[in-house]
């Protein structure tokens, strides 16, 4: 399936960006950017936590993950947004 997309005539854009959609709001990940594997892909198991690089997508609305050196379908993984933890009073 990768292979037909990279071969595919019709455009690509790679990008450092990626948008998502949550439950209230839109919103869009820099790369490098933590998603969690939803669906064993390869040798990546369910739960493991993976950094991706760029984004590579179509107008058919295809996305690729660029993760560790390889391409991998979006929709094996999930974005978790960075929580933020602020300590204060620490001393």
């Amino acid at each position: 399936m990768i292979t037909n997309l990279l071969l595919n005539p019709e455009p690509s854009r790679m990008d450092d960006s990626c948008l998502f959609m949550s439950k209230y709001k839109l919103q869009r990940a820099h790369c490098p950017f933590e998603v969690v594997c939803i669906k064993e892909i390869r040798k990546i198991t369910v739960g493991e936590k993976l950094r991706v690089d760029k984004v590579l997508s179509w107008h058919s609305g295809v996305v690729l993950f660029f993760i560790k050196g390889k391409l991998y379908p979006h929709s094996h993984f999930s974005y978790r947004p960075p929580t933020q933890f602020v300590a204060t009073g620490i001393k």
